[in-house]
C-alpha cells in the first residue's frame, strides 16, 4: 500500500481540482408513424456530446455530468427538433424519445420543453434531488439546511441530550432514520467531505450558495459506488463556467429588520431582537469563459457572514437594580437613600449581575468561504476539472457558566482546504473512465486569549494563580496590585515574577520555558528571576546571564495570543458569590467581605445574595463564573489524501457497469485537553506517538549516571536521541497518526423498459498503522494474535525487547524487568452487498424494493484513545482517565431493506408510499476491563439498535412551481445513544437492551414550495414538524427525585413547528435581474422547546419541588425544611428555547 500511497502522492502533485458525477440519456428516434429512424443524430450542444441512432432507432450517451441541458435530434428531411431543460441526474438513466415530423419547408424546427417524470424508472431507492432555482429561491441560511428539509432527519440542538463536545467543536449533530450522528457520507463532487477524527461535518465545511449546482440526498439504498456510511448519502454538484460570462450578488441583513423594530417602538437593544443579532451575509459568484484560451472556462463564487451574537435569547423582567453603576454601598448615607431600591432588588430574588431584562447576545460568528473551479474541454471525449474551496471559521458559542462574564470563554477556529482534480476521458462511445484525487485539510484550534486587562505585565491567568499577600487571588483589574509573598517575618516582601509549572516569568515573551538550562544565581530578593546586580554561574562564560528557554512561544492569531493548557484555571474558584469576595478582598481599605446582614438595625439586608452563615452558610450556588478558563483546549489537523478510478462500460444495451477503486491515506494529529488546571489529572487526548523527555543523553534526575540536565530535557518535545513509541513502524518519531483506507466496488445495472436492476458488491479495508496489545506466542492459537482489552507482561531479562522461550509472562502487572506484548496492526476488511430493483408497472407507476449491507470506519478519536501509552499500561491506566482506544475495531454494519410504490397522476403530481427496516450493530462502544487492580474501559464493537418506518412523500410540480411535502413515521431503539454513553464509573455485569433513544422522532413532517406569484413576485417556503424529544420522567423514591429508569425515555416533550418564507420582487435593468426581498424565519414566532424538565415535561417550569428553593438564601419559602439555595434567575433559562422571529432583507443581482 506504501506504493499506491507514492502514486497518489505524485498525481497529487501534478493536479489541483475535482468535477462531478454523471448519469446517461438514452431512448428510441422515430417518425410519427412509429418508424426508426437509422442514423439520426442526437446532440447536447453546450456540452458538444452527441450520438447517432443504432438500426434500431436506438441511441445512447454516457458521461453526461449532473446538470441542465437542451437535447437537439437532427436528421435530413425531418424537422430539427429540441427538447429544452432536460435535467441529467446523479446515476440515473433519463429516458427520451422523440418522433420526428417530416421537414416541409427547410429550417422549420420544433421546440419542446423538457420536463423531469416525477417518477423515474431508473432509480431503485428514494432519492430528492434539490436544483439550484430551488436552493436560491427557498428561505435558508446556508446549505446544511438543506438536511432539515428532508423528512426522517433530526437535527440535535439540546444542551442536554446530545453527544458530549460536539458544539464546543463546531460538529452537527444529525441523525437520519434512527441512525446515529456521523453515519452519513457526505461529499462534494462525489468526493468525501468527513473529518476522520470526531466523523460528521460542522462549521469549517460551509459551502457558498452560489457554488452548488444541484443537491443530491440518498436515505439508505445507495449502490456499492458509495461507502463509509450507515444512514444517508449527501452530495454537492458545484458549478462550472459557461460559454458566457455570468454574475450573481446577493447581500442580506438584519438592519433592515432592525429599523422595522425599532419604528414600531423597540428602540432598546434588549427590545429589539434583529438589532441584537447583527446579521450580514454577501455571496458572490462569477464565471465563463477565459479570453485568449479556448475550450477553458472558469467559475468563482465565495461567501462571508457575521453574526454580532451566536446566540441571542430573551430573559424574565425581574432584574437588579444597581447604585451608581455599582453593586456595593460604600456609606451609611448610600444606604439609607437606597431603602426602596434594595427593598425592590430583595424581592426580586436575583444577583446584582442579573440587571438586563429582554434580550441579551453571547458569542459571536464569523464565517467566509472561497470556492474556485477550472473546466477544460480539450476534446468531446477528454475533459480536466480542477477546484479549490477554502473555509474560515471563528465563533464563541454560548455557555451558560459564562452567562454573565465571557473573558475565559472558549473561541473556536476551524479552518479547511480543499485541492482536487479530475479527468474525465471517453474511451468509446460506450466506455469512460475518470480518475479523481483530492487533498482535503482541515485544522481546528479552541482556545482563550491571553488577556492582561490592567495592563501591568501580569496576565490575567498569572494573577489568578499567584496571589497579592494573604489575598487569594491578585487583581487582574488594578495595576496597582501585583503578585506577591510575604516572608516568615510577617514582615518581608517578595514578588512573585515567575510561575513554576510554565516557566514564564514578568517581561518574557508569551509562552512556555524550560529552566532546565538556566544559569544559576543569587536570587537576592526573592522573586524568582536575575536582576541585576546579582550574583550568577556564568557556565558558558560569555558574561551574561542566560536565563531560561523558550520551548513554545504562544500562537498568534486575531489580533492575541492564545493560552496553553499550563496556563488555564479552574472557574470554579469564581463562581457566584465568591467572585464578590474576591473582588472586596482587592477593595482598597477593606478587610472584609460582605456579609448577608444588615448594617442598620431595622433597614434592609443589602447584600442578602451572599452566603446565611446563620443557616450553615447557604448560598446562591449557581455555577456562573467571573473568572477562570473555559473547559476546553484542543488544536488538531487531519489531511487526507484521496484518489479514486472509476470505469463504467455499456457492455450491452440492457447491461451497464461501474467498478472502482478509492485510497484515502489520513495523516491525523489530535491534541485536546479537558480541565487543564488538573495538571496530570487532566483528561488528555493525543495522537503524538509518547516519548521520554529526558534530553539526548537518556538521563533523568534520579538515574545513576545522572549529572546535570542536558539540553532538551523536560522541554516539552521531542528530541533526537530520546527514547520513543514507534507506533506505525516508521523508524521516527511522528506526532500524527496514519490510517489507510481502500474500497472498491463492482455495480451492475440491468435495464429493460420494464425493469431496472442494480446489484453490487463492495469491498471495505483499513489499516489504522498502530500498535495493539498483544497475546504471548504459546497462547496464540486458542486467543488469537491480538489482545486489545488486557495487556499481556513478560520478563525482559536480557533487554533485548523480545520475549524469549525462557522468560515468564502473565496478564497481571508486577513482573521483573517488565515489558508488554505488542503486535503491529494489519488490513482489516468488509464485504457488503447491495440489491436494488424497480419493476415499471405502467410508464408512470414503479414498484422498488431495496436491501443493503453498509458499513463505516469509525472514528479515529476512538481508535488513538491513549494508545500512545500502550508500552506502560500501568501508567496509562492511572493518568488516562481509564479510557483506551482500540486499534482492532471493525467497521459499525447497519442492514436495510426498503419497498415503495411510486406513481405519478396526471402531468403535475406523484405520490410514493414505502416502508423501511434498519437493524444495526457492531457499534462504537467501550466496555469494562479490568487487569490486576486496574479498571478501565476500552472501545470497541458491541453496541446495537434499529429502526423501523413508513414514508410519504407528495410532489407537485408544473411551470414557475415546485413543491414536495415529505412524511416519516419511524421507531428508533438501541442500546446506547452514542460511544461515549457506554462509559461510567459503575460496572454492570448483564446484558443490555434496547430502549427508545432520544433522537427519535415518530412523526417527522416536512414540506418546502417555491414559485412566482402576481407582479413579478418569487416566492419560497418551508415548514417542518417533529414530535417533541423523548425524555425519562421522574419519579420519588422517599422525598427524593430520581429518572425512573424502568421506563426509560417513555415520555415525550412538545413538538417541534417551524415555518420560513422568501419574497422578492424582480426588475430587470441592461441585462441584469435586480431583486429585493425579505426572508422571515420562524414566521409564527413559535419559541420550541429545545430542552424540558422530566418532571414537568416542560421546558419553562421544572416543577414546585425545584422552585420551593428558590428564595432568600437559607430561607425556607415553601415552609417544608427547604432551605432555599437558588435565585430566581436559576430557572430562567431562554436557551431551552429556540429563536424568536428573524427578518432578514437582501438584494440580488444576476447577469446571465
Amino acid at each position: 500500500m506504501m506504493k499506491l500511497k507514492n502514486i497518489f502522492m505524485f498525481l497529487f502533485l501534478i493536479s489541483f481540482g475535482l468535477a462531478g458525477t454523471d448519469g446517461t440519456i438514452r431512448g428510441k428516434i422515430t417518425d410519427v408513424n412509429g418508424a426508426t429512424l437509422p442514423g439520426a443524430n442526437i446532440i447536447i450542444p453546450e456540452l458538444s456530446m452527441g450520438a447517432a441512432a443504432d438500426m434500431d432507432g436506438n441511441y445512447l450517451i454516457l458521461n453526461i455530468p449532473v446538470g441542465k441541458y437542451d437535447v437537439v435530434v437532427q436528421m435530413i428531411g425531418y424537422k430539427k427538433t429540441t427538447m429544452k431543460g432536460v435535467t441529467v441526474l446523479m446515476d440515473q438513466t433519463v429516458w427520451l424519445n422523440f418522433k420526428l415530423e417530416e421537414e416541409i419547408v427547410e429550417g422549420e424546427e420544433v421546440e419542446v420543453i423538457g420536463e423531469r417524470p416525477l417518477v423515474e424508472r431508473g432509480k431503485t431507492s428514494k432519492k430528492v434531488t434539490v436544483s439550484k432555482e430551488a436552493i436560491q429561491a427557498l428561505p435558508i441560511r446556508d446549505l446544511t439546511e438543506l438536511y432539515t428539509l428532508q423528512s426522517g432527519v433530526v437535527k440535535v440542538e439540546s444542551r442536554e441530550r446530545s453527544v458530549p463536545g460536539h458544539e464546543e467543536r463546531g460538529i452537527e449533530e444529525i441523525h437520519v432514520k434512527g441512525g446515529r450522528s456521523g453515519q452519513i457520507a457526505y461529499m462534494m463532487d462525489g468526493m468525501y467531505l468527513r473529518n476522520p477524527i470526531f466523523g460528521s461535518i460542522g462549521s469549517g465545511t460551509r459551502l457558498n450558495l452560489f457554488a452548488v449546482k444541484e443537491f443530491d440526498w440518498m436515505e439508505g439504498g445507495f449502490n456499492a459506488e458509495y461507502g463509509d456510511a450507515q444512514s444517508a448519502v449527501s452530495n454537492y454538484h458545484t458549478n462550472s463556467g459557461g460559454k458566457q460570462i455570468t454574475y450573481n450578488i446577493k447581500f442580506e441583513t438584519s438592519q433592515v429588520g432592525a429599523l422595522i423594530n425599532a419604528a414600531l417602538g423597540k428602540t432598546e437593544e434588549n427590545e429589539n431582537f434583529d438589532l441584537i443579532r447583527g446579521y450580514n451575509d454577501l455571496n458572490i459568484g462569477i464565471g465563463g469563459p477565459i479570453l485568449g484560451i479556448p475550450k477553458l472556462s472558469f467559475w468563482i463564487s465565495g461567501q462571508y457572514t457575521t453574526e454580532d451574537n451566536y446566540s441571542v435569547y430573551e430573559f424574565d423582567d425581574r432584574v437588579f437594580t444597581l447604585h451608581n453603576g455599582d453593586y456595593f454601598y460604600r456609606t451609611d448615607a448610600d444606604l439609607t437613600a437606597n431603602m426602596e431600591n434594595i427593598s425592590n432588588n430583595k424581592k426580586a430574588l436575583v444577583y446584582p449581575w442579573d440587571n438586563v431584562a429582554g434580550f441579551r447576545g453571547f458569542g459571536f460568528s464569523e464565517t467566509w468561504d472561497v470556492f474556485a473551479k477550472l473546466t477544460f474541454k480539450l476534446t468531446n471525449k477528454l475533459r480536466f476539472h480542477g477546484a479549490y474551496w477554502q473555509v474560515g471559521n471563528h465563533r464563541q458559542s454560548f455557555n451558560p457558566t459564562y452567562l454573565y462574564w465571557d473573558e475565559g470563554r472558549n473561541e473556536l477556529f476551524r479552518d479547511t482546504y480543499r485541492w482536487n482534480f479530475e479527468i474525465n476521458h471517453s474511451l468509446t462511445q460506450r466506455t469512460f473512465y475518470s480518475i479523481r484525487t483530492s487533498r482535503f485539510t482541515q485544522d481546528q484550534f479552541q482556545g482563550v486569549r491571553w488577556r492582561d486587562n490592567d495592563s501591568d505585565g501580569y496576565p490575567n491567568w498569572f494573577e489568578w494563580r499567584h496571589p497579592a499577600g494573604y489575598k487569594d487571588i491578585s487583581d487582574p483589574e488594578n495595576a496597582k496590585v501585583i503578585p506577591y509573598s510575604i516572608g516568615e517575618d510577617g514582615d518581608t516582601i517578595r514578588y512573585t515574577n515567575v510561575d513554576g509549572r510554565t516557566g514564564w516569568y514578568h517581561g518574557a515573551d508569551p509562552g512556555l520555558y524550560s529552566w532546565e538550562l538556566a544559569e544559576n544565581f543569587r536570587d537576592q530578593n526573592g522573586n524568582g528571576v536575575w536582576d541585576v546586580g546579582e550574583d550568577f554561574t556564568d557556565t558558558n562564560g560569555d558574561g551574561l546571564w542566560n536565563g531560561p528557554e523558550l520551548i513554545k512561544p504562544l500562537l498568534q492569531r486575531d489580533g492575541s495570543h492564545w493560552l496553553e493548557p499550563e496556563m488555564y484555571e479552574d472557574p470554579e474558584l469564581f463562581y457566584d458569590y465568591r467572585s464578590i469576595e474576591l473582588r472586596y478582598q482587592n477593595a482598597p481599605g477593606y478587610f472584609n467581605t460582605p456579609i448577608n446582614q444588615s448594617f442598620i438595625p431595622g433597614t434592609s439586608n443589602p447584600y442578602y445574595y451572599m452566603p446565611n452563615y446563620a443557616e450553615g452558610g447557604i448560598a446562591w450556588d449557581e455555577g456562573r463564573t467571573f473568572g477562570g478558563h473555559d473547559v476546553f483546549y484542543a488544536d488538531s489537523r487531519a489531511i487526507t489524501d484521496e484518489i479514486r478510478f472509476d470505469l463504467t462500460s455499456q457492455i450491452t444495451d440492457k447491461w451497464k457497469v461501474r467498478t472502482g477503486i478509492d485510497y484515502k491515506y489520513h495523516k491525523l494529529n489530535f491534541y485536546e485537553v479537558q480541565q487543564p488546571w488538573l495538571g496530570a489529572g487532566a483528561y488528555i487526548q493525543t495522537f503524538a506517538e509518547y516519548w521520554e523527555d529526558t534530553g539526548p543523553d537518556g538521563k533523568v534526575h534520579g538515574d545513576s549516571e545522572y549529572l546535570e540536565a542536558d539540553e532538551g530535557e523536560g522541554n516539552g518535545r521531542w528530541d533526537k536521541g530520546e527514547e520513543f513509541t514507534d507506533a506505525n513502524k516508521n523508524g521516527k518519531w511522528d506526532e500524527f497518526r496514519e490510517p489507510e483506507e481502500f474500497s472498491a466496488y463492482v455495480q451492475n445495472t440491468f435495464e429493460v423498459p420494464w425493469m431496472v436492476i442494480n446489484y453490487g458488491i463492495r469491498i471495505d479495508m483499513v489499516n489504522y498503522n498502530t500498535q495493539i496489545w498483544g497475546v504471548p506466542p504459546p497462547l496464540q492459537d486458542s486467543l488469537g494474535l491480538y489482545s486489545p482489552g488486557n495487556p499481556y507482561f513478560y520478563s525482559d531479562l536480557n533487554d533485548d525487547n523480545i520475549w524469549d522461550d525462557d522468560e515468564s509472562y502473565s496478564d497481571i502487572a508486577g513482573l521483573p524487568r517488565q515489558k508488554v506484548f505488542l503486535e503491529q496492526s494489519g488490513w482489516f476488511y468488509k464485504i457488503s452487498p447491495r440489491l436494488g430493483f424497480s419493476h415499471v408497472i405502467t410508464d408512470k407507476s414503479t414498484f422498488t424494493f431495496n436491501y443493503g449491507l453498509y458499513y463505516q470506519t469509525p472514528v479515529y478519536q476512538n481508535i488513538y484513545l491513549n494508545t500512545n501509552r500502550l508500552e506502560d499500561p500501568e501508567e496509562l491506566f492511572e493518568e488516562g482517565e481509564g479510557q483506551v482506544g482500540n486499534a482492532t475495531m471493525g467497521a459499525e454494519r447497519t442492514q436495510d431493506y426498503t419497498v415503495a410504490f411510486n406513481v405519478q397522476v396526471g402531468e403535475s403530481w406523484a405520490y410514493s408510499f414505502g416502508a423501511w427496516v434498519r437493524d444495526m450493530d457492531q457499534m462504537t462502544r467501550y466496555t469494562h476491563e479490568r487487569s490486576g487492580v486496574y479498571s478501565y474501559q476500552i472501545s470497541t464493537n458491541g453496541d446495537y439498535g434499529s429502526a423501523r418506518g413508513l414514508d410519504l412523500s407528495l410532489e407537485w410540480r408544473r411551470a414557475f412551481f415546485g413543491s414536495q411535502l415529505q412524511y416519516t413515521y419511524s421507531i428508533s431503539k438501541a442500546n446506547s445513544e452514542y460511544a461515549w454513553a457506554s462509559i461510567s464509573g459503575q460496572y454492570v455485569d448483564a446484558p443490555s437492551q434496547e430502549y427508545t433513544t432520544y433522537f427519535d422522532r415518530p412523526h417527522g413532517l416536512t414540506y418546502y414550495a417555491y414559485t412566482f406569484l402576481p407582479f413579478g413576485i418569487q416566492a419560497g417556503l418551508t415548514a417542518n414538524y417533529q414530535s417533541g424529544y423523548p425524555y425519562t420522567p421522574i419519579i420519588f423514591r422517599g422525598k427524593d427525585p430520581v429518572p425512573d429508569e424502568r421506563s426509560r425515555n417513555s415520555k415525550r416533550g412538545p413538538g417541534y413547528k417551524n415555518m420560513n418564507i422568501s419574497l422578492s420582487k424582480y426588475f430587470k435593468a441592461m441585462n441584469h435581474k435586480i431583486a429585493l426581498g425579505m426572508n422571515v424565519f420562524n414566521v409564527l414566532d413559535i419559541r420550541n422547546p429545545i430542552d424540558v424538565y422530566a418532571m414537568t415535561g416542560k421546558p419553562d417550569d421544572p416543577g414546585t419541588y425545584y422552585t420551593d428553593y428558590v428564595g432568600l438564601p437559607g430561607t425556607d419559602p415553601s415552609g417544608q425544611g427547604k432551605y432555599a439555595n437558588k435565585s430566581s434567575a436559576y430557572y430562567d433559562r431562554p436557551w431551552r428555547l429556540s429563536s424568536p422571529r428573524e427578518i432578514n432583507f437582501f438584494v440580488r443581482i444576476d447577469f446571465d
